[in-house]
C-alpha cells in the first residue's frame, strides 16, 4: 500500500499555516505527488490542480497579512462526484443523462469554500451511489489501497482511498445506506454520517431523498468534527467526554452476523472499552429485521423517481448491475413503497428509545473485511450471506432512520483494516463526536486487552 497520512490534523495544520511555519501552495502541491502515486487504485474522477494551486497562493497571500480565510484555510479536500462544484463537471459515475441539480455548486461545497478549504477535484464513486462496492463498469473500479484486488467500500470509494492515501486531508462523501461509513472502514479511515439534514444536499444527485446524508471522510475524529461545524453550522463538541460512556451492543442482531475472525476483534476492542472505564450492556432491537425489508423498496422507488426521464427506453446509459434495481423500483406500486415507510417509521421509533438511554450503540460497521472485487457472498458465523445483504445490514438501519453514526479504524483482520461504528441519537452528533474522540484515544486499532 502507498499511504500518507498528513504530520498534524486540520486544525494544527490551519495554526501552521496562520503562523507562517506551513504554505498551503506546499499542501498542494504535495497533495497532487500523492495523487500521482495514488492513480492505480482509481480515486480520482476529475481534478484540477492549477486551479488548486491559484487557490493556494491566495491564501498564503492573505496569511502574510495575517490573517485567514476561515477554520479550514488551506485544508485541501476532493468531493464526490455527485455534489456540484462550480467548473468541474458532475457524472456521478455513469453514462446515463441526470436530472438538473438546480445550482452550479452544491451549498456543503460552498460552505467548505467560505471556510477557506481548496477544493482540488472530484472523487470516483459507485454508480449514481446504488451500490457499496465501489465496483463500476464506466469508470473502472475503486481499489483497495490495502490490497487492490479488495473492493474500496462505495459509493463513496474514491473519497476514502483517497484519504487513506494522503490526496488532501479529507474528502466529502454521501451516504444512503452506508456510503461514507463502509468505505471508511475498508480504507482504515474515519467516516461521519451525521443526524439526517444537517448538512443540506442541495446542488448534490440524489438517491433516496428520505435516506440521503452528507458526511465527511477523514483521517481523525477531530477532522470530521471540524468538517461537520462548517458544513452543518452546528457547534460540535471538541472536548473530552466528561463521565464514563454508557454503550450498548445489540447482541441479538449481531449473532450469527459476522465473520468470526471480526467477531474476535470486536470483542477485543469493547475489552478495552471496558478497561477504559466504560459500562457496556446488551440490547435488543427488536424490529431491526425490518430495517432489510423496507431499506429496498424506499431507496429503489426514490432512485427511480429520480432518474425517470433516463429511464425512458431508449436512453440508455447505465449499467446492468444499476439498470436492474432501478426498473425493479419503478415496477413497485404506491401501496408497497407507503408499507415500506410505515415499517420505517417502527424502527425509528425504536431506534429513538434504545439510543436515549445510552451514549451510543457499538457495532462492527461491518461484518467482514473488505471482499475480493467481484466476490458475490460472505460466510459469517451463521452460514452465507451475500455481500450486500451483509455488508449494508450493518449500517444500513441508521442512515434509514436518520440518526448520526461513525465508523473508526479498530484494528485489522487478516491484514485488512476493520472499522467499529458508533450510533447515538437524532441530533445527538455533537456528543457522539466527543465520544467518538475518547474511544480513538483508547487506540483500539492497534491495542489488545492485557489477559
Amino acid at each position: 500500500m502507498t499511504s500518507y497520512i498528513p504530520m498534524q490534523d486540520i486544525a494544527a495544520t490551519v495554526a501552521g499555516l496562520r503562523e507562517g511555519r506551513l504554505r498551503a501552495r506546499a499542501l498542494v502541491d504535495r497533495a497532487q505527488q500523492a495523487a500521482g502515486l495514488a492513480e492505480r487504485f482509481n480515486p480520482i474522477a476529475h481534478a484540477d490542480w492549477r486551479g488548486a494551486q491559484e487557490a493556494a497562493d491566495e491564501l498564503d497571500r492573505l496569511a502574510a497579512r495575517g490573517t485567514t480565510a476561515g477554520p479550514l484555510h488551506g485544508i485541501v479536500l476532493s468531493i464526490k462526484d455527485l455534489y456540484n462544484v462550480r467548473g468541474m463537471p458532475t457524472r456521478a459515475g455513469t453514462r446515463a443523462p441526470l436530472p438538473d441539480l438546480g445550482q452550479d455548486e452544491a451549498t456543503a461545497v460552498e460552505r467548505l469554500r467560505a471556510a477557506g478549504a481548496i477544493v482540488f477535484g472530484k472523487t470516483n464513486m459507485h454508480e449514481i451511489a446504488l451500490g457499496a462496492t465501489g465496483e463500476n463498469v464506466w469508470t473502472g473500479d475503486v481499489m483497495n489501497p490495502h490490497d487492490p484486488s479488495r473492493q474500496s467500500g462505495g459509493s463513496s470509494s474514491g473519497a476514502a482511498v483517497a484519504v487513506a492515501t494522503g490526496v488532501g486531508f479529507a474528502g466529502l462523501g454521501s451516504d444512503t445506506g452506508g456510503s461514507v461509513r463502509i468505505p471508511a472502514a475498508f480504507c482504515g479511515v474515519v467516516g461521519f454520517k451525521p443526524t439526517f439534514g444537517a448538512i443540506p444536499l442541495d446542488g448534490a444527485l440524489p438517491l433516496s431523498w428520505t435516506c440521503d446524508h452528507a458526511g465527511p471522510i477523514a483521517n481523525t475524529v477531530a477532522d470530521c468534527a471540524t468538517l461537520y461545524e462548517v458544513m452543518a453550522r452546528r457547534r460540535a463538541d471538541h472536548a473530552r467526554v466528561a463521565r464514563a460512556p454508557r454503550l450498548a451492543v445489540p447482541a441479538r442482531w449481531l449473532a450469527g452476523r459476522l465473520d468470526p475472525a471480526v467477531r474476535d476483534r470486536f470483542d477485543r476492542v469493547l475489552a478495552v472499552l471496558r478497561a477504559a472505564g466504560a459500562s457496556i450492556d446488551e440490547v435488543d432491537i427488536a424490529s431491526m429485521p425490518l430495517a432489510w425489508t423496507c431499506y429496498t423498496p424506499i431507496v429503489r422507488a426514490e432512485a427511480a423517481h429520480v432518474h425517470a426521464r433516463a429511464l425512458v427506453p431508449g436512453v440508455g446509459g447505465f449499467s446492468p448491475m444499476v439498470l436492474a434495481p432501478l426498473q425493479a423500483g419503478q415496477a413497485l406500486s404506491a401501496g408497497e413503497y407507503l408499507a415500506a415507510r410505515d415499517q420505517r417509521r417502527v424502527l425509528r421509533a425504536e431506534l429513538m428509545r434504545v439510543t436515549a438511554a445510552v451514549d451510543a450503540l457499538l457495532l462492527p460497521t461491518s461484518p467482514v473485511p473488505a471482499p475480493r472485487r467481484g466476490q458475490a457472498e460472505v460466510m459469517l458465523e451463521g452460514g452465507s450471506k451475500t455481500v450486500r445483504e451483509a455488508v449494508l445490514g450493518q449500517t444500513l438501519p441508521f442512515s434509514l432512520c436518520g440518526l448520526p453514526a461513525l465508523s473508526v479504524p479498530m484494528g485489522r483482520v487478516d491484514g485488512l483494516p476493520v472499522g467499529l461504528q458508533l450510533v447515538a441519537g437524532i441530533d445527538a452528533d455533537a456528543s457522539l463526536l466527543a465520544l467518538g474522540r475518547w474511544v480513538e484515544a483508547q487506540r483500539i486499532a492497534d491495542r489488545t486487552p492485557v489477559e
